[in-house]
């Protein structure tokens, strides 16, 4: 029997959990990039402003990788108190990325190890940059793999699914199948994209914001040098954001065609499809929305003859809450308007124009690294939302996979406050610990 309250308890907790932790996670992805271009960049150019960046964030990573750590258990520990039949199902037939997932953590803590205490261990400098790529590849490979497990969700293989549905028996199993899931191949590059876009972004924002607060001309250079190398970075994952993002609404449209139909607000399968603005779902009829004639179809795969499917095809009990049209429409308008800003700053510095003595570009820095953050956030959003009401994709219902103890509550409300209280926490860590170490000083 399915207790509704501690499924939606179960829900919040892991929605509240995952939107912390995938903060958390693209900044342990794009920190070791920005650490080891900063030291490649001191040392081939001598300059002293890029080594002291790179120190700075070391200490800033190790913090922010052993908080990482602990959030990553929080949510495996969720996982198995949360959703038990889920991963009943997982571990038979899909656990080996978590597997491969535990060795890139381990790659990745003694490397960081090494680096930390080695700084002056080699001769040659370059040795020690080379460290940090390994620290790079760790924490992006855990990204790839705990990706590729999201995918298996969106579109399951590796067992025979007729007879599981039939019998509930799990047969010719197949644990490799779960890394050629087929969303993986472009879900994977999306996430991979988006996840050094958006980390680059939000220290973008925090060095936008520290070169606002300073008046020291030494910490002012180093600062706008920390800005142009998280725009440079930023600017690279912008552009391959926005290619996988539209290869992963073509993905969609063969691969879960009742989700691309809620995202699109398509109530009819069609040809010549417009693209619906806007818009809500409403009396069996859409309202409010702005439709381009021919521009879906074109959009979904390259005609306007193309026939799009339509919610009518499926039971209304199976559709995605039809709420993430418009966030998937705030989440193209958020990225059209970053991208529309990066182009005039990269614009402005093609004009020799020296944007960063301006204190409204350094606000929008700011504005941009909290845009940024909303969309990854409203990205995931979608993708989660989208499969609803199944957790694997035509397999397992969510209401199927929850655990529906009402003693689960105090455990979820537990779990939630200790997110609460952790970010904050760090922060305050974070800020004694450079406090000891200013920054005038070390430059």
């Amino acid at each position: 029997m399915i207790n509704a309250t501690a499924t939606l308890f179960d829900r919040a907790t892991m929605g509240f959990s995952l939107s912390v932790h995938i903060v958390l996670a693209v900044i342990g992805i794009v920190l070791p990039v920005i650490i080891l271009l900063a030291e490649y960049l001191g040392i081939r150019y001598r300059d002293n402003h890029y080594i002291v960046l790179a120190r700075r964030l070391s200490i800033a990573f190790v913090v922010m990788f052993a908080v990482g750590t602990a959030s990553g258990m929080l949510v495996a520990t969720e996982l198995l108190f949360l959703w038990p039949q889920f991963m009943a199902l997982m571990s038979a037939v899909a656990i080996a990325p978590l597997y491969l997932e535990v060795f890139a953590f381990f790659m990745e803590s003694i490397f960081v190890a090494l680096y930390i205490y080695s700084a002056h261990a080699f001769r040659e400098r370059y040795i020690h940059v080379a460290i940090m790529v390994v620290v790079a590849l760790g924490a992006v490979l855990s990204g790839v793999l705990i990706t590729m497990l999201n995918s298996y969700m969106n579109t399951p293989v590796g067992f025979n699914i007729p007879v599981y549905l039939q019998t509930g028996n799990l047969t010719d199993i197949n644990p490799i199948a779960v890394f050629t899931a087929p969303a993986a191949s472009i879900e994977v590059p999306h996430v991979v994209a988006t996840s050094y876009f958006a980390g680059a972004c939000i220290f973008l924002a925090y060095f936008s914001f520290m070169l606002l607060r300073t008046k020291d001309d030494r910490v002012k250079q180093y600062y706008k040098k920390a800005i142009k190398l998280a725009f440079a970075i930023a600017a690279i994952g912008l552009v391959f954001s926005l290619i996988t993002g539209v290869l992963s609404i073509e993905s969609l449209f063969h691969l879960q065609p009742e989700k691309y139909a809620a995202i699109e607000l398509n109530l009819q399968p069609q040809t010549n499809a417009p693209e619906v603005l806007g818009g809500i779902y409403a009396n069996n009829s859409i309202e409010y929305g702005i439709a381009i004639p021919g521009l879906q179809s074109v959009l979904a795969n390259g005609s306007a003859s193309t026939n799009v499917p339509g919610l009518s095809q499926y039971p209304q009990s199976t559709w995605p809450p039809l709420f993430v049209h418009d966030m998937f429409d705030l989440m193209v308008g958020l990225g059209f308007l970053i991208g529309i800003f990066f182009a005039f700053v990269l614009l402005m510095a093609l004009m020799k124009r020296n944007v960063l003595d301006s204190r409204k570009m350094l606000w929008l820095f700011i504005v941009v690294g909290v845009f940024a953050t909303l969309l990854l956030e409203n990205g995931w959003m979608v993708d989660e939302f989208g499969r609803q009401p199944w957790i694997i994709y035509n397999v397992m219902l969510v209401s199927q996979a929850a655990n529906q103890s009402s003693s689960i509550i105090p455990i979820a409300v537990l779990l939630i406050l200790v997110y609460i209280f952790i970010i904050p926490f760090t922060l305050y860590v974070l800020k004694k610990i450079f406090e000891r170490r200013p920054l005038t000083d070390e430059l």
